[in-house]
């Protein structure tokens, strides 16, 4: 029987077959917590009465999934509906942030990512299935004359939130091998208010937010939030650790990654061919002979080689129409 459940919820995650996930499960949850985590959606009553539990005992349990990132829950009117995970990206990051996970939880999860993710990544570039993850591009780096959304300007997504917290990158905290910046993710709204209740955050204040984007792009990491119009974080994420823009170089895999509206555009007349764009590009999408030249097709929009750029010869134009981002 054990098996059984902790295969059914890798299959939910579409990776049935996958052992190292339901390792990772079996850590996370014993055999009736995983059978629990099976039956949700529902709330602690409801639990209660299918497995033969007090509701305080089912809350107990509900509320402990939620802290290890198993579970999510959603104020209603008749009691706290707790439900599962969506995908294996929320998963990967809910769980990450758990403070009492088994010592080799982290490399269960960078196995995992390392080896049976990637086909994932291959057939979502392939079926062109929209990704979990889109580029914000940096506004200082575009055209003028474009017109720059709320939900794709990090500095107005922070201006116009309501609470903000900031948690570790998760891919950084589990690969363990990157000095950039670690703690900068910043939580949005729902985003904060789940990441303080689990207590895997802290709270910010907007001007404490607005230096963590600052100081995120002077270190060449790339805004990041989820693909619709306004998420619940916006990530600073790079290139060697993150579970999304470190398979978005790979024209196998590029698809991970929406794109941002945007693209890189060169002032041919005026490039030197100094090279610095090639290595701040998360993606190797510019080649520099004699002058710089980037790939349309693997450029994510993200403006990192704009303001690196010492000649300010690059800048991002609009290439997208609004409806490329979803509501």
């Amino acid at each position: 029987m054990a098996d059984s459940i902790y295969r059914e919820l890798s299959k939910r995650l579409m990776f049935e077959n996958s052992q190292l996930l339901q390792q990772i499960w079996q850590r996370v949850a014993n055999e009736i917590e995983a059978e629990i985590i099976c039956y949700l959606p529902a709330n602690a009553a409801q639990v209660a009465e299918k497995f033969n539990l007090s509701v305080d005992e089912a809350t107990r349990i509900l509320e402990e999934l939620f802290k290890r990132g198993a579970a999510f829950k959603k104020s209603k009117p008749e009691g706290a509906e707790y439900r599962p995970p969506k995908h294996i990206v929320q998963f990967h990051d809910a769980t990450l942030l758990w403070r009492d996970a088994p010592a080799d939880f982290k490399k269960l999860w960078v196995e995992f990512m390392n080896t049976e993710y990637p086909p994932l990544l291959e057939v979502v570039t392939k079926a062109n299935i929209p990704s979990f993850m889109r580029v914000i591009p940096i506004n200082a780096t575009i055209q003028p004359k474009s017109e720059v959304l709320v939900y794709e300007d990090a500095y107005r997504i922070i201006e116009q939130a309501k609470e903000l917290a900031v948690v570790d990158c998760v891919c950084r905290l589990s690969h363990g091998n990157c000095s950039k910046p670690l703690n900068v993710c910043i939580q949005v709204n729902n985003g904060a208010t789940y990441t303080l209740e689990r207590g895997t955050g802290r709270a910010i204040t907007k001007e404490e937010a607005f230096e963590i984007l600052k100081f995120s792009e002077e270190a060449g990491l790339v805004h990041m939030t989820e693909n619709k119009g306004f998420g619940n974080a916006i990530c600073n994420c790079c290139s060697c650790c993150c579970e999304m823009l470190r398979f978005a170089g790979n024209r196998a895999t590029h698809g991970v990654v929406a794109k941002s509206r945007f693209a890189a555009i060169v002032d041919t007349n005026n490039c030197n061919g100094c090279s610095l764009c090639t290595s701040v590009c998360p993606v190797h999408a510019i080649e520099v002979n004699e002058i710089a030249a980037v790939d349309a097709e693997m450029c994510i929009g993200c403006g990192l080689c704009a303001t690196h750029c010492p000649s300010g010869v690059i800048t991002l134009h609009e290439t997208r129409p609004k409806e490329h981002i979803p509501v």
